[in-house]
């Protein structure tokens, strides 16, 4: 069995969808046939559904490293929240950060999360 991470950006639904969006396209290159992205159906009087997580078979330096920079990236103007679930071992790392200081102070941490079997 393969590990399996959900990556979620938490806040509003417009920033989940949009984040989420932008996560899946940042991972595409390094995780093209890894990754997947988890919709939801459309509510009552939309026409589309909204992404809400980006889900990874892998657990590794690969994904790590990008989720940083993508992190790094994303927080430069600010506030971003993401919760990181590692299904396979029924671990969960919340990471709330702006600028790229906060996301070097973590980084140990979504390593170990990622990378550790």
């Amino acid at each position: 069995m393969r590990d399996k991470f959900v990556i979620e950006p938490q806040g509003e639904p417009d920033d989940r969808d949009r984040d989420t969006r932008h996560l899946d396209k940042w991972l595409k290159e390094d995780l093209a046939n890894e990754r997947t992205t988890r919709m939801n159906g459309p509510g009552d009087g939309e026409l589309g559904g909204t992404a809400d997580a980006v889900i990874v078979l892998a657990g590794t330096g690969k994904l790590s490293r990008a989720l940083c920079n993508w992190l790094s990236e994303r927080s430069r103007s600010r506030r971003i929240s993401v919760r990181i679930s590692a299904t396979h071992k029924e671990e969960v790392l919340d990471i709330d950060v702006q600028g790229r200081e906060e996301v070097q102070a973590l980084r140990s941490r979504i390593m170990r999360m990622l990378d550790e079997d």
